[in-house]
């Protein structure tokens, strides 16, 4: 019942808490007109939807924030390298610092733990860049 309503019963009478009770909500439902029930259900159905699309986008949201801020982070403290070493200009290099932080992103994502995270990607950036790693890794992946 909306609070127009309440009032109204009030006015006319009831307690506050009469007219927010379960019995007067029936009673009314009981005397209101059959296209007025078809109206409160879908009412009823779209707030439902929208609650829903509402939660979807808010957890949405909340994992885009999350994403920016690591995202921002890591762009951080890529300008504070820059500015006490400086920029990195090979492309290869570039690709190397790239590859190295969407690793420690995707297992930080995974929930790895942060030191093996750290070994693990070290070791995949050593063999991208053509250390006996990645002779040990294009056996592994012939077999």
């Amino acid at each position: 019942m909306t609070d127009d309503l309440i009032r109204q019963l009030m006015a006319s009478g009831l307690s506050k808490q009469q007219a927010s009770s379960v019995t007067a909500e029936t009673l009314v439902r009981l005397f209101m007109k059959e296209d007025g029930k078809i109206l409160i259900a879908e009412a009823q159905r779209q707030v439902s939807e929208m609650q829903a699309l509402v939660d979807r986008l808010q957890a949405e949201y909340n994992e885009l924030m999350q994403k920016i801020s690591s995202i921002s982070d890591t762009l951080l403290a890529i300008t504070e390298a820059q500015k006490e070493h400086g920029e990195v200009t090979d492309e290869k290099a570039k690709n190397v610092v790239a590859l190295y932080g969407a690793l420690l992103a995707m297992n930080e994502h995974a929930g790895a733990d942060a030191a093996d995270s750290v070994r693990n990607a070290g070791y995949v950036v050593y063999a991208y860049l053509g250390g006996q790693a990645k002779r040990e890794i294009t056996y592994m992946a012939e077999q």
